[in-house]
C-alpha cells in the first residue's frame, strides 16, 4: 500500500486543522485494523520569492557596484563562501583525483537557511567590504 502524505495546520489549542480532512479520513479509513505510525514534521519552506528578489537586486547588486564584479561572481563567491559543498573526484579505478570545494545551491535552501545565508553574507559586507547592506524592510527588491 502506498504512503500518503497530508498537510494540517497546528490551532492554538494543539489541535490538527487538515487542508483536505475528507481525504485524510477516506484514506485512514482503507486503514481499519492495521498498526500505524504517524508521523508528524513542520514543515519547511523553500526560499521564497521575495528573498530571492532581495538577495539579487539588493545584497548582490550593492557588492557587485562596490567591487566591480559581475552579479553572477558575488553570488559564486558568497556561496563558496557561506554554503560550500566539499567534492571528491576519483577515476574509474576509484583512485583519488582531486578534492575541491565549490559553491552549493541558494535553490536548495529552505527559507530559514536563506534567511541565515543573507545575514552571514551582510554581516561579511559590512564588515570586510564596508557595505552596509540595508534590512529587507527598508527596501524594495
Amino acid at each position: 500500500m502506498t504512503d500518503w502524505t497530508f498537510s494540517a495546520t497546528v490551532d492554538a489549542g494543539g489541535r490538527l486543522q487538515f487542508d483536505n480532512r475528507a481525504a485524510f479520513a477516506s484514506y485512514v479509513s482503507t486503514l481499519a485494523g492495521k498498526r500505524v505510525v504517524l508521523s508528524v514534521t513542520a514543515e519547511k519552506r523553500h526560499r521564497s520569492l521575495r528573498q530571492n528578489a532581495y538577495w539579487w537586486g539588493v545584497c548582490v547588486h550593492l557588492v557587485s557596484e562596490h567591487t566591480g564584479y559581475e552579479p553572477e561572481e558575488v553570488h559564486d563567491l558568497a556561496k563558496k563562501m557561506f554554503i560550500p559543498k566539499r567534492v571528491t573526484v576519483r577515476g574509474k579505478n576509484g583512485r583519488l583525483r582531486g578534492r575541491f570545494t565549490i559553491g552549493g545551491s541558494t535553490t536548495k535552501l529552505k527559507s530559514d537557511e536563506m534567511t541565515e545565508f543573507i545575514e552571514r553574507f551582510r554581516r561579511w559586507a559590512a564588515q570586510d567590504l564596508g557595505v552596509v547592506i540595508p534590512d529587507p524592510g527598508e527596501v524594495a527588491a
